[in-house]
């Protein structure tokens, strides 16, 4: 297939050359290499829309994915409205959306049920648990979350349980496969598959069975994706499967912010893109629309210290902008306060106005917290237990779960009991003995409670009352997630319970599912699928919300906005704090220790940062930070090093001088005077740190003798 056609001139005055180049060159493999702030959703949804409009490509025969529901949701909007469409395309989606959308369709060919539920972190969590009790694995030595994490890696590099029990080297990976082959076989059970399964179970169903293969690559004429250099071996195979036929795959992204290691993002996806598919044709988009110059020749300059990458130099006709501020503190304390104090100037100045706060580890946000509440200001925590996280929220979803799908083993259990009924977890630990005795479902088992052996009739009739429940609820769980959210918390007597209580919690709780059936009530408002089948609106509410990530719930009135440099991808604000820059936090230092990959990947992560800002940047860090109860004293990071020509330092610390003539025969009970704490006394010493009792109003300190800004009596 040959293309040869030009864009209308009212889209051309909105492109750069580059831009439309990318925009026009639809056949074959394409590589658009676009640095931050580059209008790649421009171009993106201007080529969707191109093909559509001057080439009358079908919109069923064009797949975009994305990694975020909020960029798919974005991208539907914009071509929707170049294009006039009414309804939305509907193969614009994440991989996950999309993989799902496959599987409902041929799961069975690979022993899925339509009706599968996509099992969530905690979901995960439990069944793994389970697993390594039931593999006598000692849950207090061995970390469940470390096991989940090892059987995740082993799912996205396409290893089978068989695989890793032939591969194992020692006797944690001897376990990890032990557990991870009785994982599979629970969820298998449980008609249950978790985000790992949803990409690795559709390329399994496409690499095996070829007449599936055919379809879907017969489908769709045209692929992009966006954020290439996110994605994983199983992504990339998926991408792969999917484009053998027609071969017009455009990917777009930037080598200089793959920053998804640690969750198997490989980043020589992109950089051996022209390898992997013939004859591809490299684009690149170097003209940021974003950032000031300043900022800019800062990202530039701490990029160019690594040697994996597509070199580009991005540039900009926006101003020179505002001098960016490199903040020196005492202590981690003193640069929260400070920064919530600039932060309170800069809404007063301008309340519409944006700002963000990025830092390397969750943990450092407490004080953050602290110092905004403390001046009154309102903030979004990214990152934190997200509402779909909510015990109580939890609890409804896991009845309408079960509702659609009665093989699922960790709904039943998070529900059975909950309202109280009598049923704790012996009765739940012979139950799952019986299913794994007889190989049956949760459903079947219920069918058999008279044949288990010693189970009260007490109990045997509070199981019979919660199966008549579920058969009651099943009726309105057809009609749709909002009636049968409803008539959940009524016939349950959920809600009641929570009224009868009568505490702040209770009522917070109450509104928490509130908001749940208002979501459900919205989400079938904008609902424009055809019912296909029984229980596909509810389904697919329940997909949505499996799907449902943190930073899809980011409002234009969230105004001051806390988060990892990890969950800052994608995102954009006029001002920015990039926090506690010293060695050993940030760049971590995991990265320091292992290898210059991973140090590499710490640099594209601070370039991440650095691009995320438009007119303002902070660069902050404090000489001294408390971690584990100790007080720990790192040099300031080797990122601000690299770009010092780029900024100019304030110094808000006491001056922190190495004590290079300091003899260390410190004794307890000696007095020192500290340069902004005073007069104190030793009353521990441990090697260079030593314990120091100030006045009531300091307290005790944890020092360095060797960097503190101290003097012996």
């Amino acid at each position: 297939m040959s293309f040869d056609s030009k864009l209308p001139e009212e889209w051309k005055k909105l492109l750069n050359p580059s831009q439309i180049e990318a925009i026009e060159t639809i056949d074959g493999p394409v590589l658009i290499m676009a640095g931050a702030g580059s209008g790649k959703t421009r171009v993106l949804t201007h080529r969707y829309a191109h093909l559509v409009k001057h080439h009358n490509v079908d919109v069923e025969h064009i797949l975009a994915i994305t990694f975020t529901n909020k960029a798919a949701e974005e991208m539907k909007s914009r071509i929707s409205d170049l294009l006039n469409l009414k309804i939305s395309p509907k193969w614009i989606s994440t991989f996950h959306s999309l993989c799902v959308k496959i599987l409902r369709i041929h799961g069975d060919k690979i022993g899925y049920q339509r009706n599968f539920t996509i099992y969530d972190q905690l979901d995960t969590n439990k069944v793994v648990r389970l697993c390594m009790s039931e593999n006598s694995i000692d849950t207090k030595q061995y970390s469940p979350k470390n096991f989940r994490a090892q059987i995740s890696n082993l799912k996205n590099s396409m290893t089978t349980p068989g695989e890793a029990i032939e591969n194992a080297e020692n006797f944690y990976d001897v376990k990890v496969a032990e557990v991870y082959s009785s994982y599979e076989k629970k969820l298998m059970m449980a008609n249950a598959l978790d985000f790992d399964d949803l990409l690795v179970k559709t390329v399994e169903l496409l690499e095996t069975n070829e007449s599936i293969l055919k379809f879907w690559s017969n489908k769709f004429q045209f692929i992009m994706v966006d954020e290439y250099q996110d994605t994983n071996l199983v992504q990339y195979k998926l991408v792969e499967l999917l484009g053998s036929n027609n071969k017009n795959v455009c990917v777009v992204g930037d080598s200089d912010q793959s920053i998804y290691a640690f969750r198997g993002a490989d980043i020589r996806n992109i950089l051996e893109f022209e390898k992997d598919f013939k004859d591809a044709k490299l684009i690149q988009l170097d003209k940021n629309y974003r950032s000031t110059k300043k900022i800019l020749n800062l990202a530039n300059s701490i990029i160019s210290n690594n040697d994996r990458k597509i070199d580009k130099n991005l540039w900009t006709d926006n101003p020179e902008g505002d001098e960016i501020s490199s903040i020196r503190f005492t202590s981690e304390k003193d640069e929260a306060r400070w920064i919530a104090e600039e932060i309170k100037n800069i809404s007063n100045a301008d309340k519409d106005k944006e700002v963000a706060i990025f830092y390397r580890t969750n943990s450092q946000s407490r004080l953050f917290e602290e110092e905004l509440r403390n001046l009154d200001l309102n903030y979004k925590l990214v990152g934190s237990v997200g509402f779909y996280e909510r015990k109580e929220i939890k609890d409804i979803v896991s009845y309408l779960q079960f509702l659609i799908n009665d093989h699922d083993t960790v709904a039943f259990e998070r529900i059975v009991n909950e309202p109280k009924r009598g049923i704790g977890q012996t009765t739940l630990k012979k139950i799952r003995e019986y299913m794994n005795e007889n190989g049956c479902s949760i459903q079947e088992a219920l069918e058999s409670l008279y044949n288990f052996k010693n189970l009260s009739n007490r109990v045997i009739s509070n199981l019979l009352e919660f199966k008549d429940l579920i058969n009651e609820l099943k009726p309105y769980a057809l009609q749709g997630p909002s009636k049968a959210i409803e008539k959940t918390l009524e016939l349950t007597g959920y809600k009641l319970n929570l009224i009868k209580d009568g505490t702040l919690e209770s009522q917070n709780r109450i509104e928490n599912l509130d908001e749940l059936l208002t979501s459900a009530f919205n989400y079938e408002n904008l609902y424009d699928d055809e019912a296909d089948e029984p229980y596909a609106k509810l389904r697919d509410y329940l997909e949505s919300i499996s799907l449902f990530s943190e930073t899809d719930n980011l409002e234009e009135s969230d105004k001051i906005l806390l988060m990892t440099l990890h969950n800052a991808k994608g995102l954009e604000f006029p001002y920015v704090f990039i926090t506690g820059m010293e060695e050993n936090l940030f760049p971590h230092e995991r990265s320091t220790n292992e290898s210059k990959l991973a140090l590499e990947e710490e640099t594209r992560l601070c370039y991440v940062g650095i691009t995320r800002a438009e007119n303002k940047l902070y660069l902050t860090h404090s000489w001294s930070r408390t971690l584990w109860g100790g007080t720990v004293y790192n040099q300031p990071s080797r990122f601000l090093e690299w770009g010092s020509e780029h900024f100019k330092t304030v110094d808000f610390s006491v001056n922190f001088q190495q004590n290079d003539d300091l003899e260390f025969n410190i004794d307890k009970g000696q007095k020192i005077v500290h340069d902004k704490y005073g007069e104190g006394t030793v009353l521990k010493v441990n090697g260079n740190e030593i314990t120091v009792q100030f006045d009531d109003d300091i307290g005790i300190k944890y020092l360095d003798a060797e960097w503190a800004p101290i003097k012996f009596q």
